[in-house]
């Protein structure tokens, strides 16, 4: 798309003069991006302690992780069949083009689901926000040059607390710190495909889950029934179900919500960036680290705990904070050299990954 250019009575270009409109477009795209990334929040706020409540009772993650799969692709095709989700059809050519981007996915939840269960939820929490080093890392190798020096320190501090936060770990299992940190690389490398290959071919989020679903659950499928997980699962669930009335609201509580959250994961990744997905899953680290002190149990509060985890907590509202100042200075440049209209894109939830593009902040 090319700018129209005008000189205003003083030789300047109109599109460089700044407004008290190109201040309010520049603070309404930074509002739609801070909405996504409130979603993505909230959802996996909640959706860390329903996946640790039912592992708890039922401890068959890539059972559940299939069925999460299988019910977002029934509620999309209903979306589609009520005509509230717009879906094109499923094409064989765009599956192959998203291959990669599930494989990670998949990868990256199993690995989760498997720490979730062992680790209690600060020490996961404080481990998963080294994910976005990992971005920071890898986006530097592959050549987007080098982040500001406060988005540096603020991500330095972030590395200092999941540090000692594991030192202070007195119920320390390898196994589960392997497993959230594998976790963390495949989860980078994972967004970053959504960020630089989605978008490229104009995938809806409603498409990306869709077909992120659909390719997942032959491989899970083949997975659950290699390890025999599946005859194991499948037998307990009844068991469960007799023995506890929760259970099933739960379980199906689970399934929506899993749903949901990957949804929203791909919306904010579309709308912001990969980095910035990142850091609300950290920041989202926060409130569950001091819930799950208290409601989870299974915690055993050290000083270099709880030092660990505010350093955490700290240096992600740092990260925040720098990214919005800078995110709104380059919306707010952007607006003004440029007379590109994009009023077009006001939704907060946007259709096309096209509009998120055009309000994407990276």
């Amino acid at each position: 798309m090319t700018a129209t250019l005008v000189y205003s009575p003083k030789g300047c270009l109109k599109s460089d003069l700044p407004t008290a409109e190109d201040d309010l477009d520049a603070r309404t795209q930074q509002l739609k991006s801070i909405a996504a990334c409130l979603f993505y929040g909230i959802v996996a706020l909640v959706m860390g302690f329903v996946n640790k409540g039912v592992l708890q009772l039922w401890p068959y993650s890539n059972t559940l992780l299939m069925l999460q799969m299988a019910a977002s692709v029934a509620i999309v095709y209903l979306g589609k069949y009520l005509r509230i989700l717009h879906v094109r059809h499923f094409q064989l050519q765009s599956a192959k083009s998203l291959l990669p981007v599930v494989f990670f996915y998949n990868a990256n939840v199993a690995f989760a689901l498997a720490g979730l269960k062992v680790l209690n939820i600060p020490i996961f929490n404080a481990l998963k926000r080294l994910t976005p080093v990992m971005i920071i890392t890898a986006k530097f190798l592959i050549g987007d040059g080098v982040p500001s020096r406060q988005v540096l320190l603020s991500v330095f501090t972030i590395v200092a607390g999941c540090i000692i936060a594991g030192l202070g770990d007195l119920s320390f299992d390898p196994l589960g710190y392997f497993m959230a940190l594998t976790s963390c690389v495949l989860q980078s490398t994972y967004l970053i495909l959504v960020e630089r290959s989605a978008t490229e071919k104009g995938y809806n989020s409603h498409e990306l889950l869709l077909y992120n679903a659909i390719l997942s659950l032959p491989v899970l499928i083949l997975l659950i029934h290699c390890t025999g997980e599946g005859i194991a699962a499948f037998s307990a669930l009844d068991g469960n179900m007799k023995s506890s009335r929760l259970f099933l609201p739960l379980l199906i509580f689970s399934l929506i919500m899993g749903s949901l959250l990957n949804y929203a994961l791909f919306l904010c990744t579309l709308w912001n960036s990969a980095l910035t997905t990142t850091v609300v899953g950290a920041m989202k680290g926060l409130f569950s680290s001091v819930i799950g002190f208290f409601v989870l149990g299974g915690v055993k509060v050290t000083v270099l705990v709880v030092i660990g985890v505010s350093m955490n907590t700290f240096g992600g509202i740092w990260y925040a904070a720098v990214k919005y100042d800078q995110n709104y200075r380059m919306a707010k440049g952007r607006f003004h050299r440029s007379d590109i209209d994009l009023k077009g894109h006001q939704s907060y939830l946007p259709i096309t990954v096209a509009a998120g593009i055009n309000s994407n902040l990276k």
